[in-house]
C-alpha cells in the first residue's frame, strides 16, 4: 500500500510539474533572474522541518525568486544522508509551484550514490540535476569527463556545478566545452569560482549554448550586467527581496539602484567572513531573526554565538534603515 501511495504521489508531482520533463537548453533559458541556493530546515533531532520549509518556499516565491538549487553548499547536501536528501527533494517538489525551476544537486564522493539520487530525482519529476566534479581523490580532466559522461547517460538534464574552492578541481571553459560537445544532455553550469574573468568568459563563449548561472553573492550585479541567465544566491534565503531588487533594477536600467542593493549584499558577505562562519550558518541565523525558524546547521557547521547573532541583527536593522528596505524583523 505504501508503494502504491508513493507511486500515486510521484505521478501527481510529475503531472503537475509538466514541462520539467526533457527540458531543452532553450526551455531552461526561459528562467531569467534569481535562483535561491535553498537551505535545508531541520529539527533538533536532525529530521526535516516540513513546516519551516513550506514557509521558506512561500517567502521566496512571494519575493520573485524563479527557482531553487536544492541540496547544494547552502543546503548542506553532502553532509546529509542520501535517504534524507531524497525525502527533502520530495517535499521541495511538493511545495514548489510548477513554474519554479528546480535543480537538484546530486554530488557525492560515491558515483553510485550520485546515480541513485539522479534516478530518484527523475521519479519525483525533477529532471534537472547538478553535480560537482569528483572530489576528495585527485583527478585529472580525463576522469572528470568520464564522470560527467556517466551521469549524462541517465534520464536527466545535467548541470555542471563548478566550485573549485570546495573540490580542488576547476572545470575550466576548455573542459566545459569538451564535456558539452560529448554530452547533449548537458544544459548548463553553475559557476562558483568567484572570478570575474571567468564570469565574463562563460557568458561570452557559452551564453548561446548553455544555461549560465553564476554563484558568489558579491557577483549578482556583475552576473546580469554581463548577460548571465541567472544568479544562484545563498543570502537570498534570508533576504530574497534584495536579490530580486538587483535583478529588476538592472532589467529596468536603473543601475544606481542596483549598485545600492549590491552593496547591501556585499556588507553582509563581509560580515560573514569577519565572523568566520559558513555562509549557511549566517543565513539560518538571519532567517531566525526574521521570524522563520529553520533550525541549526547540520554538524559540523557551527551555530552563531549569541553575541554574533546580536551583531548580525543590528547590522541587518541598520542596513534596512539606511537603504529604505522594508523587512520584517523579529523583536
Amino acid at each position: 500500500m505504501r508503494v502504491l501511495y508513493q507511486s500515486l504521489r510521484y505521478y501527481k508531482l510529475n503531472r503537475d510539474r509538466g514541462k520539467v520533463f526533457k527540458m531543452s537548453v532553450n526551455d531552461v533559458k526561459k528562467y531569467k533572474g534569481i535562483i535561491t541556493a535553498l537551505i535545508t530546515p531541520i529539527n533538533r533531532d536532525l529530521s526535516i522541518n516540513s513546516d519551516s520549509l513550506r514557509t521558506l518556499i512561500d517567502l521566496q516565491v512571494e519575493s520573485g525568486i524563479i527557482g531553487f538549487f536544492v541540496l547544494g553548499t547552502y543546503g548542506e547536501g553532502v553532509a546529509i544522508h542520501p535517504e534524507k536528501r531524497k525525502r527533502f527533494l520530495e517535499k521541495v517538489a511538493e511545495y514548489s509551484p510548477s513554474n519554479i525551476l528546480l535543480i537538484n544537486n546530486v554530488s557525492s564522493t560515491s558515483l553510485e550514490t550520485s546515480l541513485e539520487l539522479v534516478k530518484h530525482s527523475a521519479d519525483v519529476g525533477v529532471h534537472n540535476v547538478a553535480s560537482l566534479p569528483p572530489f576528495y581523490y585527485k583527478v585529472t580532466a580525463k576522469e572528470v569527463r568520464e564522470f560527467y559522461r556517466e551521469l549524462a547517460r541517465q534520464d536527466c538534464n545535467l548541470f555542471i556545478y563548478n566550485n573549485p574552492g570546495k573540490t580542488g578541481f576547476d572545470v575550466t571553459p576548455r573542459i566545459l566545452d569538451e564535456i558539452a560537445r560529448e554530452n547533449p544532455s548537458l544544459v548548463g553550469i553553475k559557476d562558483s569560482s568567484g572570478r570575474l574573468d571567468r564570469l565574463i568568459e562563460l557568458t561570452e563563449r557559452f551564453i548561446n549554448r548553455l544555461y549560465v548561472a553564476i554563484a558568489s553573492d558579491s557577483f549578482i550585479l556583475d552576473a546580469f550586467l554581463y548577460g548571465a541567465d541567472a544568479h544562484i544566491c545563498g543570502l537570498c534565503n534570508a533576504i530574497p527581496e534584495i536579490g530580486t531588487m538587483i535583478y529588476r533594477s538592472i532589467a529596468n536600467r536603473d543601475y544606481d539602484r542596483a549598485v545600492k542593493y549590491q552593496k547591501v549584499m556585499n556588507r553582509l558577505r563581509m560580515l560573514t567572513r569577519e565572523m568566520g562562519y559558513e555562509g549557511l550558518s549566517v543565513v539560518k541565523a538571519l532567517l531566525s531573526i526574521r521570524g522563520v525558524d529553520v533550525g541549526n546547521p547540520m554538524p559540523p557547521n557551527r551555530v552563531l554565538e549569541r553575541e554574533d547573532r546580536e551583531v548580525l541583527k543590528n547590522v541587518l536593522e541598520n542596513i534596512c534603515s539606511e537603504s529604505g528596505i522594508q523587512l520584517k524583523i523579529k523583536v
